[in-house]
C-alpha cells in the first residue's frame, strides 16, 4: 500500500517539476572589430592594465612611441539608479546536488560514519544525476559556463525521485531512526509520537529547504506521513522523499525580504537566502553550521557579520576546489583534443620523439593550466598581468615537465622557473598550444584570444571555411594559413588579417605538442624527416583595431594585451556570467556597476582573489529583482 502511495506522489512531483521548468524559462562577409563590441559601453570588453587609472577611475589611454593615442582601455559606466536584471530560478547543478544530498544526510543523522554508509548505499543512484554542459549561445558558440545550463530533462525527475526514495528507506531504518528523529521515535511512549513527527518535519525540513518552514508547510509535509498516528518508519521515509523532491530543495528559490529604497521591484535577500547564495557560490553545497546559525539569528543581515562570513568561506578548502570549475570553463581547456589520437601515425610518432604521448597527457595539460590560475588566486594572489607574463612552471607530471624543459613541481613552495623570455603567461602553456595533430592551429589560437581573453566579437565564418586543407608542402603552417586566409579580394582576409591571424602567429614558436621550437620540422607518412623551416613569430596583433605596431613574439604580444586593459574587464565579464548564471547587460547599463567593481578590483595590486571577494560583497549579490 505504501509503495502505491509513493508512486502516486511521483506523478505529482513530475507535474510540479513541469511547473518549475516553466517558471525557470519565464524568469530566466566579414565585419568585425578589435575594439568596441556590440555590447560595450566604452571601447571594448577589456579592463585596466593593473596600473594607474585616469580621471574618474578610468584607465589612461594607450599611446605608441610617438605619443599617438591608439586605444582607450575600456571601463563600465555605472548608473547607480539602474536596477539589475533578476537572477534566474536556478536548479542545483550536479555537483551542488550531490554535495547537498551528502551533507544533508550527515546533518540529519549527526553521525558522519553512519552517513557515509548511507551515501555508499545511494551513491550509484546519485551519480546518475545529469551533468551540465557549457551553455552555447549566439554570444559564445563554443560554450560558456555550466552554471548557465538550466535545461530540465525527464532524467532529472527520475534520478531525484529514485535518490529520494532510497535515502528515505535508508535513513528510516530502525537502527537509524533514533539518530534521525530523536529518542521519541524509538521509546515506548505513544503519547509523544505526534510531537515527534511534527518536530522531525520542522527540523529536517528547515535544513532541506534551507529556511524555516511556515505553519502551512509543516502540515503539508506531515501529510506525507499518511494516516498512521504512531511511529511508522515508512511514514518517515515518505516525508524524507517528499522534501528531497521538493522544488525548494532542488532549486534556489528566493522571495526577497525588504524592498530597496528608490529602486522598483528590487529587494534585499533574507538572511537564509543570503546564506544559500554564499554557500552555493563558494562551497557548492548547503550552508554549513556556522553560516546557518548566522542566518537563523538574523546576524547575517549585518554588513560586518556578512563580511566575516565571506572571508571565512573564502578560506575554506572547498572554495578553492569549487573555483576550479570557473577556471576550467573560462579557459575552455576541456575543448583540447585527445593528444594520443594519432599515436598510430608514423609522422606523429616522429614529431613526438622521446615524449610519451599517453591518454593522460590531455588531462595533465588541463591541470597545468588550471593550477596556474589556482596558484595566482590562492597561494600568491595576483592579477591579470601576472597571469599573462608569469614565467613559472606548474607542471606536476613528468610528461609536462619534459615539454617545458624543467623539473616537475611537487605542488609545494615556489614553482620552478621556465627559461627566461621563452614562455610568458598562461597563453603559452601546452593546453593553449597543443593540437594533438602534426601541425599547429594558429587560427584557433587567435580566435580564442580574441573571443575569450579580449572579449572582442568575431563574426561567424562563411559555410565550409573550416574544410579548406592546409598544405604545408615546402611552407610552414603559418605560410599555408596566410595563403588560404589572407588572399586579396576574399571575404576571409578582413577577419583573419585584422582579428585572428596576428594573435595566433605570435606563438608559432611552439609545436603541436606545446614544445618550444625555432624551426618547424616536417615529416612524410613514414616518419622520415623532410625539411626544417625557420619559424616567423613577427605579427601585427591589433589588440586595438588602430594599433599597427608589430610584435616579435609571445612576450611582446602579452605586453600589448596587458597594456590594452581589455583582459581585466573581459575576465570581469566572465566572472559575472559564472556568478549570476546569465549574460551581462551593458546596452541598458543595468549590470555596469557590478562589472566596474569587478574590473577595478583587478587594478593596481588587485588580484583574482580580490575579484572573488568583491562579487560576494556587491549589492547585486545580496539583492534580487522581483517583478510585481
Amino acid at each position: 500500500m505504501k509503495q502505491s502511495v509513493v508512486e502516486v506522489r511521483k506523478f505529482s512531483w513530475h507535474r510540479m517539476f513541469g511547473l518549475v521548468a516553466v517558471g525557470a524559462t519565464l524568469m530566466g562577409g566579414c565585419v568585425g572589430s578589435a575594439g568596441p563590441s556590440s555590447n560595450s559601453d566604452n571601447g571594448g570588453e577589456g579592463g585596466g592594465d593593473g596600473g594607474s587609472t585616469g580621471e574618474g577611475g578610468k584607465p589612461p589611454d594607450v599611446v605608441d612611441d610617438t605619443g599617438k593615442v591608439i586605444g582607450t582601455p575600456p571601463s563600465f559606466s555605472c548608473d547607480k539608479d539602474a536596477v539589475p536584471d533578476a537572477v534566474g530560478l536556478r536548479k542545483l547543478t550536479a555537483t551542488q546536488y550531490k554535495n547537498t544530498v551528502r551533507d544533508l544526510m550527515a546533518k540529519a543523522l549527526g553521525d558522519d560514519a553512519e552517513a557515509m554508509k548511507v551515501w555508499s548505499a545511494v551513491s550509484t543512484a546519485v551519480a546518475k544525476f545529469p551533468a551540465e554542459e557549457r551553455e552555447r549561445n549566439s554570444q559564445d558558440l563554443h560554450g560558456s559556463y555550466r552554471q548557465l545550463d538550466q535545461d530540465l530533462q525527464q532524467s532529472h525527475v527520475d534520478v531525484t525521485y529514485d535518490v529520494a526514495t532510497q535515502i528515505g528507506a535508508q535513513l528510516s531504518q530502525s537502527a537509524r531512526l533514533a539518530k534521525l528523529a530523536g529518542a521519541c521515535a524509538t521509546d515506548a511512549n505513544a503519547a509523544n509520537d505526534a510531537t515527534c513527527i511534527t518536530d522531525f518535519v520542522k527540523k529536517f525540513g528547515e535544513r532541506a529547504l534551507r529556511r524555516p518552514l511556515e505553519s502551512g508547510e509543516v502540515d503539508f509535509y506531515k501529510g506525507f506521513y499518511g494516516t498512521s498516528t504512531g511511529i511508522d518508519p515508512a511514514g518517515f521515509a515518505d516525508i524524507i522523499a517528499g522534501f528531497l523532491t521538493a522544488p525548494q530543495f532542488l532549486y534556489m528559490v528566493e522571495h526577497g525580504d525588504k524592498a530597496v529604497a528608490n529602486k522598483a521591484n528590487l529587494y534585499q535577500l533574507s538572511p537564509f537566502e543570503l546564506a544559500s547564495r554564499l554557500s552555493y557560490h563558494f562551497l557548492q553545497s548547503m550552508p554549513d553550521d556556522e553560516l546557518w546559525e548566522s542566518a537563523k539569528s538574523g546576524a547575517l543581515s549585518d554588513s560586518v557579520e556578512y563580511e566575516k562570513q565571506v572571508d571565512r568561506l573564502m578560506g575554506d578548502a572547498r572554495t578553492r576546489k569549487s573555483s576550479q570549475e570557473f577556471f576550467t570553463d573560462y579557459l575552455k581547456v576541456e575543448d583540447l583534443p585527445a593528444m594520443d589520437a594519432l599515436n598510430e601515425r608514423k609522422d606523429f610518432k616522429a614529431l613526438a620523439g622521446d615524449l610519451a604521448v599517453t591518454n593522460m597527457l590531455k588531462t595533465n595539460m588541463i591541470n597545468d593550466a588550471v593550477d596556474m590560475f589556482q596558484y595566482y588566486t590562492w597561494e600568491k594572489p595576483a592579477g591579470v598581468k601576472e597571469l599573462l607574463t608569469s614565467e613559472l612552471s606548474f607542471a606536476k607530471t613528468a610528461d609536462m615537465a619534459k615539454i617545458y624543459g624543467v623539473s616537475a613541481w611537487n605542488g609545494q613552495g615556489n614553482p620552478p622557473s621556465l627559461p627566461a623570455g621563452e614562455r610568458p603567461g598562461f597563453l603559452t602553456r601546452a593546453a593553449f598550444l597543443a593540437t594533438g595533430l602534426v601541425n599547429t592551429r594558429p587560427v584557433m589560437k587567435g580566435v580564442y584570444i580574441r573571443n575569450s581573453v579580449l572579449c572582442d566579437t568575431i563574426p561567424p565564418p562563411p559555410p565550409g571555411a573550416g574544410n579548406t586543407p592546409v598544405d604545408t608542402t615546402n611552407r610552414t603552417t603559418r605560410q599555408a594559413v596566410e595563403l588560404i586566409t589572407q588572399q586579396d579580394g576574399t571575404t576571409c582576409k578582413g577577419c583573419h588579417e585584422s582579428l585572428i591571424n596576428g594573435l595566433g602567429f605570435a606563438t608559432e614558436d611552439f609545436d603541436a605538442l606545446g614544445r618550444h621550437r625555432s624551426q618547424e620540422v616536417q615529416f612524410d607518412s613514414t616518419g622520415k624527416e623532410l625539411r626544417r623551416l625557420d619559424i616567423n613569430t613577427k605579427a601585427i596583433p591589433r589588440v586595438f583595431d588602430s594599433d599597427e605596431r608589430e610584435v616579435s613574439g609571445a612576450r611582446e604580444l602579452m605586453d600589448r594585451i596587458v597594456e590594452s586593459g581589455k583582459a581585466q574587464a573581459c575576465l570581469a565579464r566572465n566572472y559575472f556570467r559564472y556568478t549570476f548564471a546569465r549574460w551581462e547587460d551593458t546596452k541598458n547599463d543595468t549590470d555596469n556597476c557590478a562589472l566596474e567593481r569587478l574590473r577595478t578590483s583587478l587594478n593596481g595590486n588587485g588580484s583574482l582573489k580580490d575579484m572573488f571577494r568583491t562579487v560576494a560583497l556587491a549589492p547585486e549579490f545580496k539583492q534580487r529583482k522581483i517583478a510585481q
